[in-house]
């Protein structure tokens, strides 16, 4: 293009005409000369200038983590630039989450999170930054949890699931990933909802926590689909899911709230898996973020990723994804408070 220009600005020249133009027409030709000199380095780089950190508050080769590496690596696809993954395990969370709180607002550092960035706050005393200090950006995936109970309880469903914890006379036993987590906080609302209460036995991690209900140690427990393994195999019944709507992830399954347990009508329980960005971000890098991320989730290869994680997409704008966080807030507060729940 630079070379077309110079040809017809030397023509221009050479063609007899005003003092004024041959002047204009060889300002116009050293002009572009010299933006053909500039160096590279001068030259604005492409969004998002230079590399991206996706900051993960969980250890490497769980579910967020898996989500985040898949959701960089065709970000960095898509702009031709580096997307690390810093893992900041530790402190329930809040070790990651307070880095991402810290950043530079400058749309180089993203925090990729999950549901207990909405229940810290409730479980903790003193957290080291303010809720506030990070915005919503967008919305990758959620997980309903499924309801698996050892074979030995006599329930098939869950109105007899509901009717036996309430006429047995026993104390009904919850197994989870531990103190403040998801199984657990979605069993304390299980069972607030239908007026009992529960033992909970919290373990380290589900893996734990699912081969004690295998063996009969507990009764139930909030898991993920992965666990419909051990129900073919005779070893876990599965009662229902704790979406508000039937689940592509286990379409056999009815919803608890659809059981026709009156006090379970809105009775749900999930995973959130989103993306978040330090407090003060431009709007316009927060925009492009979002549409570049959205982008990428609707490609077939992330769409595939998200499936075999286990995980249904939940395409959400900004103001849908930031008001389901405060949902989010609003449904888990009143029960981590009633139950005095602390995160381990």
């Amino acid at each position: 293009m630079r070379t077309m220009l110079s040809t017809f600005l030397a023509l221009l020249i050479d063609r007899p005409a005003s003092h004024f133009w041959r002047r204009a027409a060889a300002t116009a030709l050293w002009a572009v000369a010299a933006l053909a000199t500039l160096p590279a380095a001068a030259q604005t780089p492409p969004f998002p200038g230079g590399p991206v950190t996706l900051i993960v508050p969980y250890a490497a080769g769980g579910l967020t983590d898996n989500l985040a590496r898949a959701l960089g690596q065709r970000l960095a696809e898509r702009w031709g630039q580096p997307v690390i993954v810093d893992n900041r395990a530790g402190g329930g969370t809040v070790i990651g989450t307070a880095a991402a709180a810290r950043a530079p607002a400058d749309g180089k550092t993203l925090l990729v999170t999950s549901f207990g960035f909405t229940t810290n706050p409730f479980m903790m005393s003193h957290l080291p930054y303010k809720q506030s200090a990070l915005e919503p950006l967008a919305m990758i995936a959620v997980a309903p949890a499924i309801l698996f109970v050892h074979p030995s309880v006599p329930a098939d469903d869950v109105p007899s699931l509901v009717k036996y914890i309430r006429t047995s006379g026993k104390p009904f036993s919850f197994a989870s990933s531990g103190n403040g987590s998801s199984p657990h906080i979605g069993a304390e609302l299980f069972a607030s909802q239908i007026g009992v209460s529960i033992v909970h036995v919290p373990y380290k991690g589900n893996g734990p926590g699912l081969n004690d209900l295998i063996g009969g140690q507990v009764q139930g427990m909030f898991d993920s689909k992965a666990a419909l393994a051990f129900v073919k195999a005779g070893k876990l019944k599965a009662l229902g899911i704790s979406s508000l709507k039937p689940s592509t992830l286990a379409p056999d399954l009815k919803p608890i709230a659809q059981s026709g347990v009156p006090e379970l009508a809105n009775f749900a329980t999930a995973s959130w898996f989103g993306v978040l960005v330090p407090e003060g971000t431009p709007k316009p890098i927060q925009s492009r973020l979002h549409a570049d991320i959205r982008a990428v989730l609707d490609t077939p290869d992330m769409r595939e990723a998200i499936d075999r994680a286990g995980v249904e997409p939940l395409p959400m704008t900004q103001a849908e994804f930031a008001a389901y966080l405060k949902s989010e807030a609003e449904r888990w507060g009143p029960v981590i408070r009633d139950k005095n729940i602390r995160a381990d």
